[in-house]
């Protein structure tokens, strides 16, 4: 069985923010909200609403939740509980001035005071309070990033309000974590050239990338800082200087397209703007930089609620809209994705990025056709771009036009420049589009080719040690790969499948089904899977077993191909032995195992992958 290997958007558990837990007591009765937006299905009730809500946002349906929220506040817009809830709700949904407006009512809660004070510093900032900003971020008992953000969002404060001394020694101050230096040399920088320091600000920013353990703790930081320095320096008229900065961030992320397009344009003499060019953009880079460094695992729910206060002072910054757009993606808000996608400006750095995705979100929402369209369009736009071309191929293939895919590819490798480590994927991709094709003698070589590249890359070990022992050559050799695969990803239940399936296809039954048991621990809904078991089972002599087992590759979600379902349940009626004397005598498929099982196909997902832009 060859291995799956899209990229699935879905993340484990909904998206939600730490909200208040809920609460079955609310008195009723009230002025309405101050959102005339109502929910598809409207509640009769205060409770009705309010469970309608926390279901939605455990759900991750934010738009639904706060809808119900806005219903609920209308009936009881007193209730302090409820009001702690609507507020995480209102703010990860990016519905800012309403969160302002429950904000400065919750100011002094126990619960929800920290997060209220923010927001209405935010709120200041935006429109130009700096005072008033500086009292709300005075907030005690911090935690060690809590302590840095306000103490940022201050600095910036400071800075606006023409005190830049006094911001500078408030970065002075913030010390004792092994983890601010980068963070507050970065910030260090901006609040430097903005307030015309340029010596100040070079050294700064030349610290960050001077020190590589810095680029570990933020990448984000890190090319953010090269991408300021060069600005700073192609604006004095340095064009080494600009070049050599952006080559030292393009060493960490070489196809990252700020940096790209910046270095086009200074190389054209091109005009460039200064790194950051009032407070708002300011405020926006402390929350997004930050956001960048917890958003993983539950980091995102504080990551969400950081990126849609940022998207308020600044909501045309690209990278906040790509930073939304992933943590949508991965709440399955594909919708919401793609319109986050279409608001980044034609001329940003990160519109190819957005075009892309696009597609790719298109696909996973089931528009097909569509999809295909848009990226061939962006092929288009972008002909002499790898990701565009490993994009579209990446559909082709999951609509298993091969042939397609392998025309696209043979594209792409025409663009690869020397033997990057990174276009390993490239050719493992077109080792598959002309394997399924048929066409062993084109896909082998593009599979010798990705491991010499990348020498142990599990996916490429399994599929082309699983191919040597599905063909009945290179048994020994194969069966190591797939051995090494294993090694490399052992809670990969579909490489484990594949060494089960490869002791299978060698008659090694007892091992087989060990193997397979393995795998089906891991992915336990997977048909395929759950079809090999079946048949390792009845070669050992458990067919009572073996026929539950195909009944759940049947029943199971996701369902086996209409040409699957149809052999697996021949398999229940008959046995495997007369389904397998069956299916010889009607001249089986190539490749066909001789137990009867026919091998993966490749699943109808594209990668997903984010096209050349650093680990966000």
């Amino acid at each position: 069985m060859q291995t799956p290997r899209f990229f699935r958007l879905v993340c484990a558990g909904a998206l939600i923010l730490a909200t208040a837990p809920v609460h079955t007591a609310l008195a009723s009765g009230g002025q309405p909200a101050s959102s005339d937006r109502r929910p598809e299905y409207p509640a009769h009730s205060l409770a009705g609403a309010y469970l309608a809500a926390k279901s939605a946002q455990l759900a991750g349906d934010l738009s639904t939740a706060t809808q119900y929220y806005s219903q609920a506040l209308s009936l009881d817009p007193k209730a302090e509980e409820l009001q702690q809830d609507a507020l995480f709700a209102f703010l990860a949904d990016g519905r800012f001035e309403e969160g302002v407006e429950l904000a400065s009512k919750l100011r002094n809660s126990s619960e929800a005071s920290k997060v209220a004070r923010i927001t209405l510093g935010v709120d200041a900032l935006r429109h130009g309070e700096f005072d008033r900003a500086i009292k709300e971020f005075d907030i005690p008992n911090l935690s060690d990033l809590d302590a840095l953000l306000l103490g940022h969002l201050s600095a910036w404060a400071e800075v606006g309000a023409g005190h830049v001394d006094e911001a500078m020694k408030r970065l002075d101050g913030l010390k004792g974590v092994a983890w601010y230096p980068i963070f507050n040399d970065y910030q260090r920088g901006l609040m430097a050239a903005y307030a015309e320091r340029q010596g100040v600000a070079r050294q700064a920013l030349s610290r960050v990338l001077n020190d590589e353990t810095g680029a570990r703790t933020s990448a984000d930081a890190y090319l953010a800082a090269a991408e300021a320095l060069a600005r700073i320096e192609a604006r004095s008229g340095n064009r080494d200087a600009a070049i050599a900065a952006l080559d030292k961030g393009l060493a960490l992320s070489s196809d990252y397209d700020p940096l790209v397009r910046l270095r086009e344009r200074i190389n054209a003499g091109e005009t460039i703007e200064p790194p950051i060019a009032n407070v708002r953009q300011g405020v926006a880079e402390t929350l997004y930089i930050l956001g960048q460094a917890v958003n993983r695992g539950e980091g995102q729910q504080v990551a969400l609620l950081y990126f849609q206060l940022a998207h308020a002072a600044a909501p045309a910054d690209s990278l906040l809209l790509v930073a939304l757009a992933g943590i949508a993606e991965r709440s399955e808000r594909l919708d919401l994705a793609i319109s986050y996608y279409s608001k980044i400006p034609e001329d940003s750095a990160l519109r190819r990025t957005a075009d892309l995705q696009m597609g790719l979100d298109l696909w996973y929402s089931k528009k097909k056709d569509e999809a295909k369209e848009h990226l061939n369009q962006a092929l288009k736009r972008y002909p002499r771009n790898l990701q565009a071309h490993l994009a579209l191929a990446d559909v082709l293939s999951a609509d298993k036009d091969y042939q397609g895919a392998a025309k696209i590819l043979d594209e792409a490798v025409k663009l690869i420049k020397g033997d990057s480590r990174s276009s390993w994927n490239v050719y493992y991709q077109r080792g598959i589009a002309y394997e399924r094709q048929g066409k062993w003698d084109k896909a082998e070589p593009n599979f010798k080719k990705a491991l010499e590249l990348v020498p142990n890359q599990p996916q490429v070990l399994n599929y082309l040690g699983y191919s040597w022992v599905d063909m009945n050559r290179n048994l020994k050799e194969g069966l190591e790969m797939i051995r090494k695969a294993v090694e490399l990803r052992p809670n990969d239940g579909y490489i484990i499948d594949s060494l089960g399936w490869a002791y299978y296809r060698m008659g090694r039954y007892d091992e087989s089904v060990e193997q397979l048991e393995r795998a089906i621990l891991l992915n336990p809904a997977d048909p395929t899977i759950n079809d090999h078991l079946g048949d390792a089972y009845w070669q050992v002599g458990r067919k009572r077993e073996a026929r539950f087992q195909w009944q759940r590759a049947l029943s199971g979600d996701p369902k086996p191909e209409a040409k699957d379902a149809q052999r697996i349940a021949a398999k229940i009626s008959k046995g495997l032995d007369q389904a397998s004397n069956d299916a010889r005598s009607n001249q089986p498929p190539a490749n066909t195992p001789a137990g009867g099982a026919a091998t993966a196909t490749t699943p109808d997902k594209p990668s997903g992958d984010k096209p050349a832009q650093p680990d966000k």
